[in-house]
């Protein structure tokens, strides 16, 4: 009864965000200078533009870590980035307000269009820590949300925080599964789509645990049973599931598709883009507008150089977004590759490319759109389900193409050969394997090889369950 009624309170404390959210898309200017008035003091964008340069997490690091340090009770989220192995983001009461009010509108709008997800639990996936620093964690993901909401969305959600305190990441993550095994899930949110076919994997590497724990006797017989992961199992384990919640752009489509596979009656919603530094889009009426009412937002265009407000863009640029937040980053870059893909209303709606980086082991210059033209290419000749393009960083630098599946290991010559002269047509490359500073391009096949790209990830100290899938990495042999 308590889980009804504050699903029904939810929708209710979440409309107001979303009728301001769902006007203002009309005059997304007037709505973005007055949050940069309420963060600057400034209301015109061009004294703000003039008297405030372009920061990277290199300006705030000082200040941040200075803060850590007096206020070691604050709530700070950690990140890694390319340049820093671990960023700490301060989640300030302002920036927590920001979060809210966009992905407020984003649960009225699932509310209003899938209402028997009130039925049941919510299990929202929002940040894991790496093994080694589960000791400094000192706060919970409801700490994400700053109001009422916070003691709201508590009474909803499938799994108790205390899960993300166990001793080891094996326990909590386990322990998650075993929850959402357990309870009437019927909203399913995740970050990567291969967090949550990674946690289902542990029905068959612990699978004693687990007929151990379950307590549902029809739901233990098909664990029993089951050999691999099929749509049948699924039904059995969350019959009650309505709604799935993941990425699904860029080198996550693909593991987008294979949890559609694996749940083909369930709906599915992809997310939109939202990093630990602030929100951007949000998926709403079918598209990825930008989320207007969060933060102050400007976009570089990639071609050009030139910084636009948000009010200015036009259909078909390529940008990179920036961001002037609550938690006090001004014209923070984030990194981001985005395509303006038309408006709603008047407001810009962006699909997600990748992320804005570059690979240069000896001078070849690979771009991560190079690199994501490289694997659509090979997906679409050779029917392979091509994952990314990792730089190996080593005594004998090379590029490893990460190919998921086994079923044409045949193709392997082939892929290598195809791999490689698209990547020679790149001045860069070319010169650099001509120079013999490169060796050639290497194809590894395995089957679920985003295991192996989360492995990767890992060492660099990328959150467990943040993973995205990323068309071009660089890793150290």
């Amino acid at each position: 009864m308590i889980r009804s009624i504050c699903h029904q309170l939810i929708q209710w404390y979440s409309r107001g965000n979303y009728v301001e959210y769902r006007n203002g898309l009309k005059d997304p200017k007037s709505i973005q200078l007055k949050i940069l008035k309420s963060l600057t003091g400034i209301s015109s964008y061009d004294e703000y533009k003039n008297n405030f340069p372009v920061t990277e997490y290199t300006d705030w690091k000082d200040i941040v870590e200075e803060s850590r340090e007096k206020n070691p009770d604050a709530h700070f989220v950690p990140t890694s980035g390319s340049t820093h192995k671990v960023k700490w983001i301060p989640y300030t009461k302002r920036f927590k307000e920001e979060l809210w009010k966009a992905s407020s509108v984003w649960i009225h709008d699932l509310y209003e269009r899938y209402p028997a997800i009130k039925k049941g639990k919510h299990y929202w996936s929002l940040s894991w820590m790496p093994e080694d620093m589960r000791a400094a964690r000192t706060t919970n993901d409801l700490d994400f949300f700053a109001g009422i909401e916070k003691y709201l969305l508590e009474q909803t959600m499938a799994i108790d925080e205390s899960v993300a305190n166990l001793p080891t990441l094996k326990d909590s993550l386990r322990q998650n599964l075993l929850s959402l095994i357990e309870n009437d899930v019927t909203l399913v949110s995740v970050w990567s789509p291969t967090f949550l076919l990674e946690i289902l994997e542990q029905i068959f590497s612990d699978k004693e645990y687990f007929l151990n724990n379950i307590k549902d006797s029809k739901k233990k017989k098909s664990i029993e049973q089951a050999e691999i992961l099929t749509p049948e199992l699924m039904k059995i384990l969350f019959p009650d599931l309505i709604l799935i919640s993941a990425w699904a752009t860029s080198s996550s489509k693909l593991y987008a598709r294979k949890l559609q596979d694996l749940f083909p009656d369930i709906k599915f919603e992809a997310k939109g883009l939202w990093a630990t530094e602030g929100v951007v889009t949000i998926p709403f009426e079918g598209k990825f507008p930008l989320a207007l009412n969060s933060h102050f937002y400007e976009f570089e265009d990639v071609v050009s150089g030139v910084i636009y407000p948000s009010w200015s863009l036009k259909s078909g640029m390529k940008v990179s977004p920036l961001i002037t937040t609550g938690s006090l980053f001004f014209r923070y870059k984030l990194h981001d590759l985005l395509l303006v893909t038309g408006f709603l209303e008047s407001t810009p709606c962006f699909e997600f490319l990748g992320r804005q980086n570059t690979t240069d082991l000896v001078g070849e210059k690979i771009s991560s759109e190079t690199a994501l033209k490289v694997l659509n290419e090979l997906r679409e000749e050779y029917a392979v389900d091509a994952l990314s393009l990792i730089a190996v960083q080593g005594k004998t630098p090379y590029y490893r193409l990460l190919v998921d599946g086994l079923s044409k290991m045949e193709l392997v010559s082939k892929l290598t050969e195809a791999a490689e002269k698209k990547l020679l047509e790149n001045f860069h490359y070319k010169l650099a394997r001509e120079l013999n500073q490169l060796h050639p391009l290497r194809v590894v096949m395995m089957e679920d090889a985003y295991l192996e790209f989360i492995m990767y990830k890992e060492k660099s100290i990328a959150l467990k369950g943040n993973i995205k899938i990323e068309p071009l990495i660089l890793v150290t042999e």
